[in-house]
C-alpha cells in the first residue's frame, strides 16, 4: 500500500482476508471514518490524501480486470462532522546570538498516543510507553540539560505535540500558527520510539528517518552522534510522524528512533515492563553533546538533492 501511495494513488482496493470475512456483516454495516483534520485548515496533516477500500472476495476479481484508465466511483453516507480537541505543550529557550535569530532547532515528540480501545487478552488501555513517551522523555530531558546550563547562541523549541496519531493535528497546528515563523526554523528532530534498541542496528545506535534526504543526520554523527540511516525504508517512517508535515513545508525535519518493528506496536502491551530502561538512557545521553553542539553552531541543515517531500 505504502508503494502504491507514493506512486501518486488515491486509493487502494484490497480483496478481504480471513479475519475481516468472519466479521464482515458487522463491518458492512459501519461507516467508514474520515480521516481527522484539522479545522480552518485545507492542508493535510499524517495519513491523510489516500484511503484503504477493502473489497470481498466476490468482487476482487471484477475490479483487477476492469482496463486501467477506468474510472470507478465509491460513494457510501456520511454523518456530521463531530468536533474534538487536542493539546500542544510548548516550550521556548531564547537564544542569544542576533546573528543566529532566524536559525531556530526544534525539538519534538508526540504526547499522544490511542487511549482506550479493542481489549487484547483483557487489557484494553494502550498505554503507548515507547510510542511515544520514550520521546517525550528525550525532549523533556533535552529542555531541562539545555535550560539549567548557558543559554544558547540558537533560540530552541521543545514541543510535544498532540494527536500524532489521529493524523498529526497537533503538528499540523504548529505548522498553522508556529510561535516563530517556519523559515526561521532551521531544523527539527522529532523523537519517536527510543525505548528499545534495533536489532536491525549494532549496539548502542539510533537511526534517523530520512537519512540520505538532507545533510543533518551525517554532520551529527560527525559530532559525536551515534546515528544511523533507517534500516527499514520500506516500512516509509519519515513520512509517518510530526518530522513530515515540517518537512513538508520546507524545514529539515526528521526523527530520531530505534524503533525495530517490535509487535507490541500499537497494541496494549506497549507499557513499562517492556521498555528498555538502560537503551533509552543511553539514547538521550548520547546525543546531548551532538545537540549542544548544534545549538551554539552556525550550521544549518540543508536538504539534499530530491530530498525535499
Amino acid at each position: 500500500m505504502i508503494a502504491a501511495v507514493q506512486a501518486g494513488a488515491a486509493a487502494v482496493l484490497a480483496s478481504e482476508y480471513s479475519s475481516v470475512r468472519e466479521r464482515w456483516e458487522e463491518i458492512s454495516r459501519q461507516l467508514p471514518q474520515l480521516p481527522s483534520q484539522l479545522k480552518g485548515s485545507a492542508e493535510e496533516g499524517l495519513g491523510a490524501g489516500y484511503n484503504l477500500v477493502v473489497v470481498s472476495q466476490a468482487a476482487a476479481p471484477t475490479l483487477e480486470n476492469v482496463p486501467e484508465g477506468t474510472t470507478v466511483r465509491l460513494a457510501a453516507p456520511t454523518t456530521t462532522s463531530e468536533n474534538s480537541y487536542t493539546w500542544n505543550a510548548i516550550g521556548i529557550l531564547r537564544g542569544i546570538d542576533p546573528a543566529l535569530e532566524h536559525a531556530a532547532v526544534l525539538f519534538s515528540a508526540h504526547l499522544d498516543h490511542l487511549g482506550i480501545g479493542e481489549p487484547v487478552k483483557g487489557d484494553n488501555i494502550y498505554n503507548g510507553a515507547d510510542d511515544d513517551a520514550s520521546g517525550t522523555t528525550a525532549v523533556l530531558e533535552l529542555a531541562r540539560v539545555l535550560g539549567a546550563g548557558p543559554r544558547p547562541r540558537r533560540t530552541v523549541i521543545f514541543a510535544l505535540f498532540g494527536s500524532e496519531e489521529t493524523g498529526g493535528l497537533g503538528s499540523s497546528y504548529f505548522r498553522e500558527h508556529p510561535p516563530i515563523p517556519l523559515k526561521d526554523i532551521a531544523a527539527n528532530l522529532e523523537f519517536e520510539m527510543i525505548g528499545r534498541p534495533d536489532p536491525a542496528l549494532k549496539p548502542n545506535t539510533v537511526w534517523l528517518s530520512g537519512w540520505k534526504r538532507s545533510n543533518l543526520g551525517p554532520v551529527l554523527a560527525s559530532h559525536g552522534a551515534h546515528l544511523a540511516g533507517d534500516p527499514h525504508p520500506d516500512q516509509n517512517f519519515f513520512a509517518r510522524s510530526d518530522n513530515y508535515v515540517l518537512a513538508k513545508k520546507g524545514v529539515v525535519a526528521q526523527t530520531v528512533s530505534s524503533f525495530g518493528l517490535h509487535s507490541d506496536y500499537h497494541q496494549p502491551s506497549d507499557d513499562l515492563a517492556h521498555i528498555d530502561f538502560k537503551h533509552m538512557t543511553w539514547a538521550i545521553e548520547s546525543l546531548l553533546r551532538p545537540v549542544e553542539w548544534l545549538v551554539n553552531s552556525d550550521f544549518k541543515p540543508k536538504w539534499n538533492k530530491n530530498g525535499k517531500p
